[in-house]
């Protein structure tokens, strides 16, 4: 008991000096959560050890206090152990479900010895793994967007012929219903073979593109940049034909407006 006492004092102590600091740097330090994980992860530790000495240091007393009667030990000890399987049990799925990218990344000792009925059944273990997934991506997504929000200069969409990779892949992304997707990553992958610059993918195949992103921004990238080219053609005869200012009003070549050519045919 005085060493659950000793660890309460500690507890105690180490939560009252984080959440006092809490209150005077979380709002002008935006990484305060991250940088305090240290101190979080000790008070995490000392509330899990005065769970397991308290539920030890009970059945231990209930043991001492009714070891000579039986049947009412019996009664005793089940009860007990019913109220804390049950309150292990929900709090298990609790955090399974909730906070499922957290729970998959817990310590083995943690899942196993505190929070184990997820992980009692194979396919409850799948269901985890594939929430964490998703909720991982969906941090990523919350990720850029702030970062966007923050920095408006990495989603700039700018329809300039050869600026630059990523914002090609922004502005393709963007057509395909991914505005909240981080495109940096394919980004990455095409500077790494030293393609920083969107004429430079206008001879790529939509297979080759594939390579280094999802297929379907591919055909998307492969789209935008042919767009590109028969614009820049377009611009190029209205002007030698017409002049510049009946170049604003040349029509302009795009494969998007195909279909309506193939509506006059029919």
């Amino acid at each position: 008991m005085l060493t659950i006492q000793i660890l309460r004092y500690q507890l105690a102590m180490f939560s009252s000096f984080l959440w006092l600091m809490s209150i005077l740097f979380s709002g002008s330090h935006r990484n305060w959560v991250y940088g305090a994980r240290n101190l979080l992860l000790l008070c995490h530790l000392l509330l899990v050890s005065i769970l397991v000495l308290t539920v030890a240091s009970v059945g231990l007393g209930i043991y001492a206090k009714l070891a000579p009667y039986w049947p009412e030990l019996a009664i005793a000890m089940a009860f007990f152990l019913t109220v804390v399987a049950g309150g292990m049990w929900t709090t298990s799925h609790l955090a399974a479900e909730q906070i499922s990218l957290e729970y998959y990344h817990f310590p083995m000792w943690f899942k196993w010895g505190i929070l184990p009925f997820p992980m009692l059944r194979r396919g409850a273990r799948q269901k985890i793994r594939d929430a964490a997934e998703k909720r991982a991506k969906e941090l990523t997504a919350m990720a850029y967007k702030e970062r966007t929000m923050l920095n408006p200069k990495t989603s700039s969409s700018r329809s300039i012929p050869g600026t630059s990779v990523g914002a090609l892949l922004r502005r393709a992304a963007n057509t395909i219903g991914r505005r909240n997707f981080d495109v940096s990553k394919y980004e990455a992958r095409l500077e790494d073979d030293w393609y920083n610059d969107a004429e430079e993918l206008k001879s790529m195949s939509v297979d080759v593109l594939s390579k280094y992103m999802p297929r379907r921004l591919a055909e998307e990238v492969y789209i935008e940049l042919a767009d590109e080219t028969m614009n820049v053609r377009a611009s190029t005869v209205g002007s030698g034909v017409f002049g510049e200012e009946g170049a604003e009003r040349s029509v302009s070549w795009n494969l998007r407006e195909d279909s309506s050519d193939s509506a006059l045919d029919d």
